[in-house]
C-alpha cells in the first residue's frame, strides 16, 4: 500500500480486524493521538488525519476550504476501504469526520461501524462563539488562554506563536463559517464525548447529534474543559476498544 500525504500510519498493523481514523482539532496535528498507541486494542490500526502546514507538513500551504478538504480525504480513501473502520474527531476534527463520513457514504456505499465525536456541536447549530479567527494577534493569545489547551510555551514565545497563529487562524475560520442544512442520516451508531466544563458546546448541541443516526446514540461526559480529552486519554481509547471487541471474531 503506497502512502498517502493526509493519512499518517504511526504504526502499521496489516492484521488489525479494523481501523480508526482520528481526525485533529484546531491548530493540532496527528501528535495529539499518538499517545494513545500505547492503549489501543491489537484489532485496531490507527491511522491519524494530517492537514497540511503542521508538524510534518509545515511547508505545505494551509487550507481552509472544507469542501476541498473532504474532497482530498475521500480520493485518499480508495486505500483504506478494505477494512471496516471507525472515525474519532476532536472539535474542529468533529466536523471534517462527519462531512468525510457523508462524503465516503455517496462515494464508496461504505460507513464506519461507529462515529464517534468529541466537543463538537451539531452541525445544524449555528457557531455562537466569538470569531477568534478574525481577531488580531495579541487578543486572540489572550482568548487563546481560556481554552486552557495551547502549550503555554507556544503563548509566551514570539518565535513559535508567529508559526502557530496562522494555523489557529486558518482552522478557526472553518468551524466558525460552518453549518449544515444536510439532511443526511447515517446508519452507524454515534457516540458523543464532552467536557462537563467546556464553553464551546452545550447540551443541546450535544444532544442534537441524536437525529443523525438511524442506530444509537450515546452521550458520555468527562471533567475537563474543551482539551478534556488530554485528560482522559485512556479512558477513551478503553470505550472504543470495547466498542472494536464487539466486532471481532
Amino acid at each position: 500500500m503506497r502512502d498517502h500525504p493526509w493519512y499518517l500510519e504511526y504504526k502499521k498493523n496489516p492484521h488489525a480486524a479494523m481501523r480508526l481514523f482520528c481526525f485533529h482539532h484546531s491548530g493540532g496535528g496527528t501528535s495529539a493521538y499518538f499517545p494513545w498507541l500505547e492503549y489501543l486494542s491489537p484489532h485496531i490500526e490507527m491511522i491519524a488525519i494530517q492537514m497540511p502546514g503542521r508538524e510534518n507538513r509545515f511547508s505545505e500551504p494551509l487550507t481552509n476550504n472544507l469542501t476541498d478538504i473532504v474532497n482530498t480525504l475521500k480520493e485518499g480513501f480508495e486505500l483504506y476501504k478494505d477494512k471496516p473502520f471507525f472515525t474519532f474527531g476532536h472539535s474542529l476534527g468533529g466536523v471534517i469526520s462527519f462531512e468525510f463520513i457523508k462524503s465516503v457514504m455517496k462515494f464508496y456505499s461504505l460507513t464506519p461501524l461507529h462515529m464517534m465525536i468529541s466537543a463538537t456541536k451539531a452541525p445544524h447549530f449555528p457557531f455562537r462563539m466569538k470569531q477568534l479567527s478574525q481577531l488580531g494577534d495579541k487578543p486572540l493569545k489572550e482568548e487563546l488562554r481560556a481554552y486552557n489547551g495551547i502549550d503555554e510555551r507556544i503563548l509566551e514565545s514570539d518565535e513559535l506563536l508567529e508559526l502557530f497563529l496562522p494555523i489557529i487562524k486558518s482552522d478557526f475560520s472553518i468551524t466558525e463559517s460552518y453549518r449544515s442544512t444536510d439532511s443526511t442520516v447515517l446508519p452507524c451508531d454515534i457516540l458523543v464525548f464532552s467536557g462537563n466544563e467546556d464553553p464551546t458546546v452545550n447540551m443541546e448541541e450535544i444532544q442534537g447529534w441524536s437525529s443523525y443516526t438511524t442506530g444509537k446514540f450515546k452521550h458520555i461526559s468527562f471533567s475537563g474543559g474543551h482539551f478534556f480529552v488530554k485528560e482522559h486519554q485512556k479512558s477513551i481509547v478503553s470505550h472504543i476498544n470495547r466498542l472494536a471487541e464487539q466486532y471481532v471474531q
